[in-house]
């Protein structure tokens, strides 16, 4: 027969393992979404993307209404395949949206190791 002490052990160990596999899957979710995103913003800089550029209120209000679309779909089918989907259109789309400020940061002398040690700090803090 087992004592409280063995009962409330047991159950605590169950939430513990069920709290790491929560934070688990987070974060895989979390490094398969910067996949889109690099992807976004390779495909932004190849086309040499500019959003309306020549009218930034328009592009600013477009933008918006794209970006709590995805939101909003997000939330409406977070506990579905769905919702992964939207999720990494999201990413790309954001991915997109840098393009700009990526190749203009490209243009400068430095660009690419500004870069590249962002992205090097960005995943050494991921990591740890």
């Amino acid at each position: 027969m087992q004592n409280d002490f063995q009962v409330a052990g047991q159950a605590s160990q169950e939430l513990a393992l069920q709290q790491n596999r929560v934070l688990r899957n987070t974060y895989m979710l979390l490094g398969l979404s910067m996949v889109p995103t690099v992807i976004g913003a390779l495909v932004g800089i190849q086309m040499q993307f500019s959003f309306l550029a020549g009218s930034p209120f328009i592009a600013f209000m477009l933008f918006l209404g794209v970006a709590w679309g995805f939101m909003w779909g997000i939330e409406k089918n977070k506990n579905s395949g769905l919702g992964v989907a939207l999720l990494l259109g999201f990413t790309f789309f954001m991915g997109l949206m840098l393009s700009r400020l990526i190749g203009s940061v490209l243009g400068l002398s430095n660009g690419a190791s500004l870069i590249m040690v962002a992205f090097g700090g960005t995943g050494a803090i991921f990591l740890g």
